[in-house]
């Protein structure tokens, strides 16, 4: 899937590829946002490196960051590497809407050097 324009202060999934992009996290900040029904209410936003917009972070999101880099600390977050990505199995309101998800940068395989004795 490719990328696409959107309008709007924050990341939306279409925005984003199934596969994903890493990036670096920047900051992580509480704001005060606009909900769906017109009120004002507070979100985590993340911040990330490259021309990305921010991502307002949802339960889920939260949850597997904290997953990701074992804590809950927002401080300890900044500096690290995750994939964003464009979950297509997401629903919402009870249709398949697709959805912004993050996820850890899997490890890669080092190849380890056998010493004769």
């Amino acid at each position: 899937m490719a990328r696409r324009i959107s309008t709007g202060k924050y990341l939306k999934a279409n925005q984003l590829t199934e596969e994903g992009t890493v990036h670096e996290v920047l900051s992580c900040e509480e704001e005060t946002i606009q909900s769906q029904t017109g009120g004002d209410e507070t979100k985590w936003v993340l911040y990330v490196s490259g021309d990305l917009k921010p991502l307002i972070l949802n339960a889920t999101n939260i949850n597997r960051l904290v997953a990701a880099f074992s804590t809950d600390d927002v401080e300890e977050r900044v500096g690290q590497k995750i994939v964003l990505f464009n979950d297509p199995s997401i629903s919402y309101a009870g249709t398949v809407t697709g959805g912004c998800r993050v996820r850890a940068v899997k490890a890669t395989k080092r190849a380890s050097k056998r010493v004769k004795a």
